[in-house]
């Protein structure tokens, strides 16, 4: 086995986390080689072109809230602009089969479903502050989201509202993960579940793959594409990391920054201390779907929720090249494949009955065996296996995720606190804090 290089740190995953260490390190003067597994960088952030157009999407993790200065600064730093969401001009609810524009709820629903949602932003504001029981003495963290909503006497119409945003926020079996994710949420607005919608100010021009790359370059790292790690030795001399296809890599130390249900599939000697490795046999459970569409006859700024299955909250994002409008949608996988004939064309159709679909994009992340899942959600029970805590150094190996972030996990913004986290962990292992 041919060893190349021996810098002082090896970084594994070029997404965001991994670039900002990248940027920290380089600028205390380690030599640094980036590993990423797909032939791209950004991680589960992915900008590309539209199957149907050149128009450049992001096809994951896209938005950033107005209080998240780690990316908005690297953005500025990096000159890559910012992109305002189109203002909300027109809501609607698909709800009892049909759709609906005068309320989310029947008239002989309608008190019951702002009781909840009056609850619900209750409970949230109450997470906010630190509080695990809200005022009845009802736990806010030791429930799951499907037996928060049977808890407050949910009618269908706020679970329609509910299940359409947990698609967005807690995006995996609402018997298994927190109800906390979609409170937690919530809080990030103004407490009810469609004020999460006001903080989702901002997307990337170029999207996050464009920042990674700046990033990275701006570090002086060597970059090397294509290079899955599938085996780590590490020890007192240091980390030895071996690609697929057989190629090694030597250094003083490494940066796992692959996200946590990636790291599951790395042999590790010696094996990781128990506590992670149980971690990676637990992971997450976030499994949510993102579609793109391109219609014809839509207006731009229209938020639509609810079906309780498929694709639960589209929002027609902004105008296409041509004049058509892009609309961005989202569902649990386990409720929608895209793959599945007329499954997007019946999506679309059922909030905008209006539109003549043109063609649809998406990334299957779930299968996507370098993510193995989307955006963060943990398991009801086991959320030490995402805890900061469960993931400090081992030996020369530190580990960067938004994943395990300790503010923001989940975000863009967690996944650069994680990695300026790790690189300063890093920085005292070498003894150069």
């Amino acid at each position: 086995m041919n060893v190349a290089s021996n810098p002082d740190i090896l970084i594994i995953g070029a997404g965001l986390a991994g670039a900002a260490a990248a940027e920290a390190l380089a600028a205390r003067g380690f030599t640094l080689t980036v590993l990423e597994a797909r032939d791209r960088v950004g991680g589960r952030g992915f900008s590309r072109p539209f199957a149907h157009s050149d128009e450049l999407l992001e096809f994951g993790g896209a938005w950033i809230r107005p209080w998240q200065t780690h990316i908005r600064d690297a953005c500025a730093r990096h000159e890559v602009a910012l992109r305002p969401r189109a203002p909300i001009t027109e809501r609607r609810w698909f709800r009892d089969g049909a759709l609906h524009k005068d309320a989310p709820a029947p008239p002989e629903e309608l008190a019951q479903h702002e009781r909840c949602v009056s609850r619900i932003a209750a409970d949230a504001l109450l997470l906010k502050k630190g509080e695990e029981h809200n005022e009845l003495g009802q736990s806010l963290t030791d429930i799951s989201f499907a037996g928060y909503l049977t808890r407050i006497g949910a009618p269908q119409a706020t679970r329609d509202l509910c299940s359409a945003w947990w698609t967005v926020s807690g995006n995996g079996d609402p018997a298994r993960v927190p109800a906390a994710e979609l409170l937690s949420s919530c809080a990030r607005g103004a407490g009810a579940p469609d004020r999460m919608i006001d903080v989702r100010a901002d997307t990337l021009v170029g999207g996050v793959t464009l920042l990674a790359e700046r990033m990275i370059v701006a570090s002086g790292a060597s970059l090397v594409r294509s290079a899955a790690v599938m085996r780590i030795a590490h020890g007192p001399d240091g980390v030895t990391a071996e690609t697929a296809d057989g190629r090694a890599w030597h250094a003083g130390a490494a940066l796992l920054a692959t996200g946590i249900n990636p790291l599951a599939a790395i042999a590790f000697s010696p094996p990781l201390p128990p506590a992670q490795t149980d971690a990676l046999a637990t992971g997450h459970i976030g499994a949510s779907v993102k579609i793109w569409a391109h219609a014809e006859g839509v207006p731009v700024g229209v938020l639509a929720t609810g079906g309780c299955d498929g694709i639960e909250w589209m929002l027609s994002d902004r105008r296409a090249k041509g004049g058509a409008t892009l609309i961005v949608g989202f569902g649990l996988a386990r409720n929608f494949d895209p793959q599945t004939p007329g499954a997007v064309d019946a999506a679309v159709s059922r909030f905008f009955p209006e539109a003549k679909l043109v063609g649809f994009d998406w990334h299957d992340w779930v299968r996507d065996p370098f993510a193995r899942g989307t955006w963060l959600a943990p398991v009801l029970g086991a959320e030490q296996a995402v805890a900061p805590a469960t993931w400090g150094m081992t030996g020369p190996l530190a580990f960067a995720s938004s994943d395990i972030s300790p503010k923001d996990a989940g975000y863009l913004d967690g996944a650069i606190i994680s990695g300026l986290r790790a690189a300063e962990e890093l920085s005292q292992f070498f003894g150069r804090d």
